[in-house]
C-alpha cells in the first residue's frame, strides 16, 4: 500500500469530488462546508448549493484541506484552514467563553473523512498527521481542534479523536459540551527539510517509523 497526499486545490478538486461523490457528499449532503458558512444559512442550504460553495472556495483557493491516495485513488481527507475561513467557532458563545489566547497565525482542522470500505486502517491518523504537516509548511503556527468526546460511543466521528489528536502532540486546552478544544504549536521548516514526513509510496511500516520520528523531532 503506498500512500501520498496532496493538498486541495483547483486542480485535486475533482479528487475531493471523487472521494464525496459516492456518498453524496457526506453526512447529509455536507461536502465539508459546515464550517465554511453560517450555521444558519448551512441548515437552509440544500446539498447543492453546499457543493457549489466549497468548490467556488477552492477555485478561488480560499479553502484548504489534504487529499490522502492509495496508489493514486483517493480514500481520506482532512480539513483545516485559518479562522477567517472556517469561522463557525468564531460565532460560538462556548467558544468564545473559554477566553483562548488569538495567536496571530492560527490553524483549525475541523473535518476527517475516510472511505467507509477503509476504515480501521489508521486513515484517519495518517490524513491528521499530513494536515499538521502542510500547515507547518505554510509557515507554522498554533493549530486547534474540537474532537468529540462522548462516553461509551466508539463509532468514528468526522472530528476525529481525542486520543488521536494527543498522539500528534495536541493537548485539551477547553470543553465545549462534548467537544475538547485541543492545541499544539507546529513549527514551521523549509519544504525541503520535512524529516520525518511520509514519503510518496510509502509502505505502512515506513508511515508509522516517519510519524513518530516527526512527532519526537517537533514537539
Amino acid at each position: 500500500m503506498g500512500l501520498t497526499s496532496k493538498e486541495l486545490t483547483p486542480g485535486t478538486w475533482r479528487d475531493f469530488e471523487a472521494l464525496f461523490g459516492p456518498y453524496r457528499g457526506v453526512r447529509g449532503g455536507c461536502w465539508c462546508a459546515f464550517h465554511l458558512v453560517p450555521s444558519s444559512r448551512f441548515q437552509r442550504m440544500t446539498r447543492e448549493e453546499r457543493y457549489a460553495v466549497h468548490r467556488d472556495l477552492a477555485t478561488r483557493r480560499k479553502t484548504h484541506g489534504v487529499v490522502v491516495y492509495e496508489d493514486g485513488a483517493p480514500i481520506a481527507w482532512c480539513q483545516f484552514g485559518r479562522p477567517e475561513t472556517l469561522s463557525h467557532w468564531e460565532r460560538s458563545p462556548a467558544y468564545r467563553g473559554l477566553g483562548l489566547s488569538k495567536p496571530t497565525r492560527l490553524w483549525r482542522i475541523t473535518c476527517i473523512f475516510t472511505d467507509k470500505h477503509r476504515r480501521g486502517e489508521g486513515l484517519a491518523k495518517f490524513a491528521l498527521h499530513e494536515a499538521v504537516a502542510a500547515i507547518r509548511r505554510r509557515g507554522g503556527g498554533v493549530v486547534e481542534a474540537f474532537p468529540f468526546e462522548v462516553p461509551g460511543v466508539d463509532r468514528p466521528s468526522y472530528t476525529g479523536t481525542v486520543s488521536m489528536y494527543a498522539a500528534e502532540g495536541f493537548r485539551v486546552v477547553g470543553r465545549m459540551g462534548i467537544s475538547r478544544v485541543m492545541r499544539r504549536t507546529v513549527r514551521a521548516i523549509p519544504n525541503r527539510s520535512r524529516r520525518g514526513v511520509p514519503r510518496k509510496g510509502s509502505s505502512p511500516g515506513q508511515i508509522r517509523t516517519a510519524v513518530a520520528r516527526s512527532r519526537a523531532s517537533h514537539h
